[in-house]
């Protein structure tokens, strides 16, 4: 029987037959695989075209966002491109960290001073301006107030070395606990030569003070900017080997686990020398909007990072330097205010006993008048009974006389 149906299949006739099942059989599932993904296709695109808020269209010749309600994704109009929703970052259309309030203390040298900078606010003003605007309140703290921003507050002490500035944040940190320091230190490490070989180990254990004296902080650690001066200082390679060594210390902080990001202010997208002003040592205006920038970018990091924690609640600080300084200003008008009344009421009892003392002598001149116009009277009423008298005894007198005579 086996070799009966072996001769059958061996027919040219059964043979076509088969082989055009087989390839009906492959066309249909082939058929079949297109029409499960049109449908899916389907699906996607309806559930596309009625996501909540619905999509734009934008259009592929200039990028004009066009809000039109037409749900057919395929409409046909040529060079339009659907887009979907998008979403919000943090850091950029987002508060970072879910708003909590960034107290900052930005610690260094006449660079973090704003030196040659038109308002001497530095990097500070676009920084804050930024984290404000996104719903971070901001409170700088520091000893010294530099620059015409309100909440101008900074740590920053020009030719100041990392030791130095070490020695300064041990006086001003215990007292303000930021929980984000802006640290640009080294430059004049630098300019001065001083022991650049060790400057690593100066820097590490700086930023492992501000660290351990403010546990919930996070640390920015700026690299140097390039400098050009030759005339005095001549500091640019000392620099570069300042650099390498802070880029390699972040890679240690990293290792083991600290809350510090870098900023990168040189480099290809850093500060270049056409950015330096005039004396080749500090950025122009524009040089410290791109460190503002570099420094955003850096914090925005960090939160992402998860590093970014509330600060620690201490009395007399609030969460908006802004703020603090408008209680500032009300309280300085308070006194001014006190003063004024101080003063009014000290002028008021001034003028008092000056009309009493007035009063008192005018009380007695005219007791005096009276006096005098009492004794007068008197006088004058003395002097009239005393007539009086006279003439009654005259009359008297005369009486008698014409008595004498009678008889």
């Amino acid at each position: 029987m086996e070799k009966y149906f072996d001769q059958l299949s061996s027919t040219p006739y059964v043979s076509a037959l088969v082989a055009k099942r087989r390839l009906l059989f492959g066309v249909s599932i082939v058929f079949l695989i297109l029409i499960a993904l049109s449908l899916t296709e389907t699906d996607d695109m309806n559930a596309w075209s009625q996501t909540a808020g619905g999509f734009g269209h934008i259009s592929a010749s200039n990028g004009t966002i066009l809000n039109g309600t037409n749900t057919n994704v395929f409409s046909g109009v040529p060079g339009i491109i659907h887009t979907g929703p998008g979403y919000k970052r943090p850091g950029y259309e987002l508060p970072l960290a879910n708003g909590i309030p960034l107290r900052i203390m930005a610690i260094g040298a006449s660079t973090t001073r704003g030196d040659e900078s038109f308002d001497n606010n530095g990097f500070r003003r676009p920084v804050r301006e930024h984290l404000v605007s996104i719903g971070n309140p901001v409170n700088f703290v520091g000893t010294q107030r530099v620059g015409n921003m309100t909440d101008n507050d900074i740590e920053a002490y020009p030719g100041a070395r990392t030791g130095q500035m070490h020695r300064h944040a041990e006086q001003i940190v215990p007292k303000t606990k930021p929980n984000l320091y802006l640290v640009n230190v080294g430059s004049n490490d630098c300019f001065q030569d001083f022991d650049i070989p060790n400057f690593f180990k100066r820097y590490y254990t700086f930023i492992e003070y501000l660290l351990s004296a403010s546990p919930r902080s996070t640390v920015v650690m700026g690299t140097l900017l390039p400098t050009t001066e030759t005339a005095r200082w001549n500091a640019s390679e000392r620099v570069h080997v300042v650099n390498t060594q802070l880029r390699r210390l972040h890679k240690i902080f990293e290792k083991e686990g600290k809350p510090v990001v870098l900023a990168e202010m040189a480099g290809v997208d850093g500060i270049q020398d056409a950015n330096l002003s005039r004396d080749k040592m500090h950025p122009t205006s524009a040089g410290y909007e791109m460190m503002g920038r570099i420094l955003l970018q850096a914090i925005i990091e960090a939160d992402a990072k998860g590093f970014l924690r509330p600060a620690e609640p201490i009395y007399g600080i609030i969460q908006d330097g802004d703020l603090d300084r408008q209680d500032e200003k009300y309280g300085k008008w308070i006194q001014a205010k006190q003063a004024q009344e101080l003063a009014a009421r000290k002028t008021e009892e001034q003028e008092l006993a000056k009309m009493t003392t007035e009063l008192e002598k005018w009380t007695a001149y005219l007791e005096l008048q009276k006096k005098q116009k009492n004794e007068k009277a008197q006088q004058k009423n003395q002097k009239k009974t005393d007539e009086t008298t006279d003439e009654a005894q005259q009359q008297k007198n005369n009486g008698g006389m014409k008595l004498r005579r009678h008889t």
